[in-house]
């Protein structure tokens, strides 16, 4: 992320948080895409992510694609503003005379897209509509899919926080099995020095505690011993509780 500045990169840690998610199977996004596409009359719709050098397309409608260049992006202008962005005629505006997509097949003409905004502040992407035909467009319209474009990265979120929710969940689970897998053996472990240490005690009282030398030595071993096992098990739930909960 050389030359970039401190707000772009910022931007990009936030895009990084949703582009491993596959949000294409999510139903309530692709009404989302159907309400908008419905309401400019066009027959493709997105959501999208940017990040430095790509745009990623991840709820799709109409038109099968997975990414393009970020330099050939109607996107890019979108998220630089956080009014919703409407190009009438790409053919009118010196962003987009000389642009591919524009100039060549699938000769987009119309263009709307209005920011996704996260949470923390930074717009990751759009909600967009595009079409082959001009538009003129009302400013009813525009409010609209500004409105729809907040729900969706409202549903985003919630997808997101439950996903990682789940995932913590499931470290919880395994740092307690493992938790409980060191106190079985432990269990079983302690036993052995114990017994030592209660079975010497016995001999020492029956002897009316005139214990020999050889007595209090065993003992002193078994001690270590057991202190030793008390040890290893403080480092291992130690260890335990690192590896699984940040």
């Amino acid at each position: 992320m050389e030359n970039l500045t401190e707000r772009e990169i910022a931007r990009i840690h936030s895009v990084n948080r949703f582009k491993a998610f596959d949000f294409d199977l999510d139903k309530n996004l692709d009404g989302i895409l159907k309400l908008a596409a419905d309401i400019y009359e066009t027959p493709v719709a997105f959501i999208t992510l940017i990040d430095e050098q790509d745009q990623w397309f991840k709820v799709k409608r109409g038109f099968e694609v997975f990414k393009m260049p970020r330099a050939t992006s109607f996107c890019t202008h979108a998220i630089m503003q956080q009014d919703a962005m409407i190009v009438q005629d790409a053919l009118l505006d010196s962003r987009f005379t000389e642009n591919p997509l524009v100039a060549n097949a699938p000769n987009i003409r119309f263009y709307a897209g209005a920011s996704l905004a996260a949470n923390d502040g930074n717009n990751i992407g759009t909600l967009c509509v595009m079409d082959t035909e001009t538009k003129e467009i009302s400013e009813n319209k525009r409010t609209l899919l500004e409105i729809l474009a907040k729900q969706a990265i409202h549903l985003m979120e919630l997808e997101l926080t439950q996903r990682m929710l789940n995932e913590k969940m499931q470290q919880v689970e395994m740092q307690n099995k493992i938790l409980l897998d060191i106190a079985h053996i432990q269990s079983h472990e302690f036993r052995s020095p114990l017994c030592s240490i209660m079975g010497l005690m016995n001999i020492i009282k029956e002897d009316h505690y005139r214990e020999p030398n050889a007595y209090l030595e065993m003992m002193d071993e078994a001690i270590k011993t057991l202190d030793e096992k008390i040890h290893w098990v403080v480092r291992s739930t130690e260890m335990a509780t690192k590896a699984y909960i940040p």
